[in-house]
């Protein structure tokens, strides 16, 4: 008989689920500016609250004199005077 010989797979790189979220955050003259790449949509918003949704949970942007500047080919552009940004996790929330 012969014994199995257990092995450990190495990981490499970042799983295929949370590799396609990315945010960076640039000064702006309007405050600040934020790209966001990953999302499947906006749930809500409003000059002072932003929610977008993404495969692992849902992204809050809370701030004054938001703006969604750009949303298309799963990236949102966000600028204004951030003052918070929560990420809830599960589809659910």
């Amino acid at each position: 008989m012969m014994k199995k010989e257990k092995t450990k797979e190495k990981i490499t790189g970042t799983p295929s689920a949370l590799s396609s979220f990315h945010m960076e955050a640039d000064r702006s003259v309007k405050g600040m500016t934020l790209f966001i790449s990953g999302i499947i949509g906006i749930s809500d918003f409003t000059d002072e609250c932003i929610m977008l949704m993404s495969h692992g949970g849902r992204i809050t942007v809370e701030g004054r004199s938001l703006q969604l500047c750009i949303y298309e080919n799963n990236t949102a552009s966000i600028s204004g005077k951030v003052e918070d940004i929560r990420f809830t996790y599960g589809k659910n929330r």
